[in-house]
């Protein structure tokens, strides 16, 4: 495909240079009501003898797990559970798992839980696999690591993507959440199972949904999108699924086939953003979930609609094609209109989801820290414009800080 994007600066050059070097084996995907079991039985063909179980305390204590479990004990598999302790992926929890895999001689991994539980397991397996190599050599986007223990993944939530992604989120003792970038511990095998979700409250679909439909925009308007098309490609079918499924799962939470829409919705908006990256949207939300623990798909539903307006000039071609594949427009030619049309569709989404379209949390005092961090983030992926900090001060000023004061 013919690259026609904005060029790209020397930062961002290193970091698609890297992301290109990063070779991603196949994840095989089961989908619907029980495939969860399927996975023990993916395990068993794949000769696990002793598989570490990482989940939450939520999903443990739903007993969300029991079939599964009971499934693995049929196929002579032994296993651990360790409940991921923290909100927040941090060192401690990695190397608590680390240890307890070690002592039981475990040889296999199965993360079931939202992204942090799965992002959680996968730098437990990578750091199984290479012992001698600590967290901070990891964290490292040029180290070279051997392949983790097998990981088989199933999300419980509809917005993480970290199933298929090649990104895991580590927080520091400040609080800070650093990407880990490894294709090394990509799961080979995910269930895509709306039994899993059943417990979801209307808000944390909503939250979810909006997530995976930042991702899938994003990752598509970025100028890393045509180097990763055979990604990218996939984004706008997550949009319309998203678009068709969130609000209905919304308002009725037991529609099961609107639920699997969504976590099939996820999977692919984590497909196409697992090389491709995200831009400021990601980066100003993590800053509010680090800083004031938002739920990450809150602010990006806020913020979005508001970024993809700054964007406009750069990415309304894209726009314009997200407008079409959803059936906003019939008229591929019209970009700019086209463009405009989807961001006001985003904008009435978000008022059906009843979030609100400011930040009640965000102190202006913060806005210095936000900024220096979300421009350490952003400046390395395929944002399609880079804000000054002055810009960007602005936005939040302007945007999320005035509507709230409003």
């Amino acid at each position: 495909m013919k690259i026609t994007k904005k060029f790209l600066t020397p930062m961002q050059l290193m970091s698609c240079g890297m992301m290109k070097l990063k070779k991603i084996g196949i994840t095989e995907r089961y989908n619907g009501s029980g495939s969860l079991l399927q996975l023990a039985d993916i395990m068993a063909a794949d000769n696990c003898k002793k598989v570490f179980i990482a989940v939450s305390n939520t999903v443990l204590e739903c007993g969300t797990i029991t079939g599964f479990t009971d499934t693995l004990k049929e196929e002579n598999i032994e296993f651990v559970i360790y409940t991921v302790p923290n909100s927040n992926v941090d060192s401690e929890s990695v190397e608590k798992g680390l240890v307890l895999y070690e002592e039981n001689n475990c040889d296999s991994v199965a993360a079931i839980g939202g992204g942090t539980v799965i992002d959680c397991a996968k730098l437990i397996a990578l750091r199984a696999a290479n012992p001698s190599k600590n967290l901070h050599y990891i964290m490292d986007y040029t180290a070279v690591l051997k392949k983790s223990p097998p990981i088989y993944a199933a999300p419980t939530t509809l917005g993480s993507g970290a199933e298929i992604s090649m990104i895991a989120f580590l927080t520091d003792s400040k609080g800070k959440k650093y990407p880990v970038l490894s294709s090394e511990y990509v799961p080979c095998a995910v269930s895509l199972d709306p039994d899993l979700t059943d417990t979801l409250p209307p808000t944390l679909i909503a939250y979810g949904g909006m997530s995976s439909l930042t991702r899938a925009i994003e990752s598509y308007i970025g100028t890393f999108s045509e180097r990763f098309y055979g990604d990218t490609q996939i984004a706008p079918k997550a949009c319309r699924m998203i678009f068709e499924n969130l609000l209905t799962a919304y308002k009725d939470p037991d529609n099961q086939t609107a639920r699997l829409n969504l976590l099939k919705a996820s999977h692919y908006a984590g497909v196409s953003f697992r090389r491709a990256s995200g831009g400021y949207v990601y980066a100003l939300a993590n800053r509010f979930e680090e800083l004031y623990g938002i739920p990450q798909g809150k602010s990006c539903a806020v913020l979005l609609p508001y970024l993809l307006e700054d964007y406009i000039n750069y990415i309304k071609k894209d726009l314009s094609t997200f407008s079409y594949h959803c059936g906003f427009t019939q008229n591929k030619n019209a970009e700019l209109e086209n463009a405009f049309i989807f961001i006001e569709k985003i904008k009435e989404l978000c008022h059906q989801l009843n979030i609100p379209d400011y930040i009640e949390e965000f102190r202006s005092e913060d806005t210095d820290l936000i900024v220096k961090r979300a421009q350490a983030d952003a400046r390395m992926t395929g944002t399609p414009k880079i804000f000054s900090d002055n810009e960007l001060k602005s936005f939040l000023m302007n945007t999320v800080y005035r509507k709230k004061a409003g």
